[in-house]
This record gives C-alpha cells, structure tokens and sequence, in this order.
C-alpha cells in the first residue's frame, strides 16, 4: 500500500504503511495452528492469546516510545514560544508609542519654536536661527521615524518566527502521529492476519466469528486528539 491509496477512513492525513512480509504471514498462521491446537483463546478478550498480548504490548511500547521523542522534539520549540509571548506585549505597545512620537515629531514647528535660540546664538540673524530649528526638526522627524519602523520590524520579526515555530511545531507533532498511526496500523494487520489463520479451522469457528472482540488496536488518544498543538493559541494573540 502506498502513500496515496489506502487512506479513507484513517485519523488523520495520509502516511506509507508497513509491508507485512510473507515470513511474517507464515509465522503468525504457524502460530495461529499452534495456539489453536493447544485450544486458544481461552476466552473473548482482544488479547486473550499470548501472541494478540505481545502485539498489543510491543503496540503500546512503540506509542509511547514515539510519544516520548515527539515531547522531547518540540520541548525547544515550546521554550522558545513561551519567550517570545512574553516579548509580545511590549513590542506591540513600542510599536504604538513610536507611532505616536512619530506623528508628532512630523507636525510642522511653530513660530516659536523656529524663533528660539540656543546657547551661543545670541547674535546670529533670525534667518539662520530658523533655518538650524527647522532642520533641527526634520532630523528629529526622521529619527523618530526610524524609530518608528525599527519597532515595527521588530514586532513584524517575532510575530513570523512565532508562526513559523508553530508551524514546525504542528508539523513534528504530525509527523510523530502518522509513525504512530502507521504502527497502529501494522499491528492491526498483524493481529488480522494471526485471527484470521487462527479461526478458520477452529471447532469454535462460529462463535469466534461473532463474539470474539476485535478491537485490539485503537489509536492511543493523544494521536486521535485534533489539537495536535497542546492547545496552544493562534500565532501574534497575547495572553
């Protein structure tokens, strides 16, 4: 089964399944023939042989081993949120005050202001005094300006590293979820084919058929969860 076949029905987007190999397939029904000579299963549990209750055992090992890599995978990323939440606020509110001084600092001087010397500039004529205050306001107007769009930059930066963190976030967190969901799978095949070899000729065939359960495998619920993300918020809202 490829990638792109197969997938209806499954909890979640579409991944490669494993091949169950004939060497496979040949011990599970030598097993099967086995465990049914010695009267198995003893009981209508989903696990109730030995070879149903290591697949599910190696099942749940092989989950929570892809759980645990997957919390240590992201435990950087998360890290790395968290700062920047903490920086957002301020930023944002940089951004508004800058924006403010901005504005002010482009409104045009007034008389006064063009008219007021500095220390030193007792005796200068008033055209030079109003020609250094007027260019004295438009570098005050182009700094706060340049103030203006260094706050901005730096809210614009954070805002598309959060995204981008949440996005390699999500994608990790999916990328485990389909390892686990291919496992899931593998093992319910497996489990399917060692039923299937094991019943067929079983003096209890009818019964097995209709009441032996076969719900072996289920998704661990973390995989089955549609927030994938641990519940985090949308990217640039502040707490």
């Amino acid at each position: 089964m490829t990638a792109g076949t197969g997938t209806a029905g499954r909890p979640g987007g579409s991944y490669r399944s494993l091949p169950v190999t004939w060497l496979v397939r040949w011990r599970l029904r030598w097993l099967a023939r086995s465990d049914r000579r010695a009267g198995l299963p003893r009981g209508l549990s989903a696990d109730t042989t030995p070879v149903l209750h290591s697949l599910l055992a190696g099942r749940d090992e092989a989950c929570e081993a892809e759980r645990s890599r997957r919390d240590a995978d992201i435990a950087a990323i998360d890290a790395r949120l968290a700062e920047i939440d903490a920086r957002l606020g301020e930023l944002q509110r940089a951004v508004v005050r800058r924006t403010d001084e901005a504005l002010r600092a482009a409104l045009p001087p007034t008389e006064e202001e063009l008219g007021r010397r500095r220390p030193g500039e007792r005796h200068l004529p008033a055209v030079l005094v109003r020609a250094r205050r007027a260019r004295e306001h438009r570098r005050a107007a182009a700094a706060a300006q340049a103030e203006r769009r260094s706050a901005r930059r730096a809210l614009d930066a954070a805002l598309a590293e959060e995204a981008w963190l949440e996005d390699r976030r999500r994608e990790r967190s999916h990328a485990y979820r389909s390892r686990v969901l291919r496992t899931v799978e593998y093992v319910d095949r497996l489990a399917t084919v060692y039923r299937r070899a094991l019943i067929r000729r079983h003096p209890q065939r009818d019964v097995l058929v209709t009441r032996w359960q076969g719900d072996l495998v289920v998704p661990p619920a973390w995989v089955l969860t549609d927030d994938l993300v641990g519940g985090r918020r949308p990217p640039g809202r502040c707490a």
